[in-house]
This record gives C-alpha cells, sequence and structure tokens, in this order.
C-alpha cells in the first residue's frame, strides 16, 4: 500500500464502519480505530451491539466498508470495502490489545467481558487529497479476504 496512505491511517483516530443489517439495510458507525501496516488491518474495539449481532448473525464475519478523514481544513479521505470479523483467537487478541491501547490507552479502561474486537480487512481502497494542487486520487486493490 502507498505510504502515503498508511500515513493517512497512521495520524487519524476515528473511521466510520458501515455493515449489512439481516434485514439488508446498512448500519453506519464511528468508531476509534488502531491498525497494523502489512497487510493493512484495522482493528475496532466494541461491545454487543447493532454491529456486533449483524456481524454475528453472518457467522462472525460480513463484508464491510471504512473511511478514514473527515476533516474539511485537510480534505483528505480513504475509502475501504472489504470484510469485518470478530476476533475470538485470544493470542491474536493480545497482540491487538497491545496495538490498540497503545493508540487509545483509556479505551483498556472499557475493557471487559463484554469487549468484541473486530478486524477489518480491506480488498479495495481509494484515497483523495483534494486540497493538492493536482488533486491526488490513488486507488488500489489488495490481496481478497480468506475466509
Amino acid at each position: 500500500m502507498e505510504p502515503i496512505v498508511l500515513k493517512l491511517v497512521g495520524k487519524e483516530r476515528v473511521c466510520v464502519i458501515s455493515v449489512a443489517l439481516e434485514d439488508g439495510s446498512p448500519h453506519s458507525a464511528v468508531v476509534h480505530y488502531s491498525h497494523q501496516a502489512e497487510p493493512l488491518k484495522i482493528f475496532i474495539q466494541t461491545y454487543p451491539t447493532i454491529k456486533v449481532q449483524a456481524v454475528s448473525a453472518k457467522g462472525g464475519s460480513a463484508k464491510a466498508s471504512v473511511v478514514i478523514g473527515f476533516s474539511e481544513e485537510e480534505f483528505v479521505t480513504l475509502q475501504m470495502r472489504g470484510g469485518v470479523r470478530i476476533v475470538s483467537d485470544q493470542d491474536y487478541l493480545e497482540r491487538i490489545y497491545r496495538i490498540h491501547y497503545a493508540k487509545h490507552p483509556d479505551a483498556e479502561k472499557y475493557k471487559g467481558p463484554e469487549t468484541v474486537f473486530f478486524e477489518f480487512t480491506p480488498t479495495w481502497y481509494k484515497y483523495s487529497d483534494f486540497k493538492g494542487d493536482p488533486e491526488k486520487i490513488i486507488e488500489g486493490k489488495l490481496a481478497p479476504i480468506e475466509n
């Protein structure tokens, strides 16, 4: 993935994640996230919510989209499509905890038996910088998600 894209992912702290509910209607939520760079994975801490129910109803993984970048001053965004899954492997969760709580130390106080972590893996992305001259658009495909 382009370094400029990873720089944006590393700088920002919140994103919008969207999933389809059981009836097919979309559901979006603004959430804090952390990430690993290679391969790009977005980690989201949540608790039993409508988005967790929607992903659980699909067997623990589902298609999703994520958007990062909301500043009108910077006017840089990253749109991604891919898949989201509920992480249940305890060893992997321990690794995610270290990554997530390094970026969001205050979030650790919300960790408990109800805590759920999502792992979002993008398969497509579009980076847009509308303030640059010229404007910069970078679009790419990533490896498909293995189920």
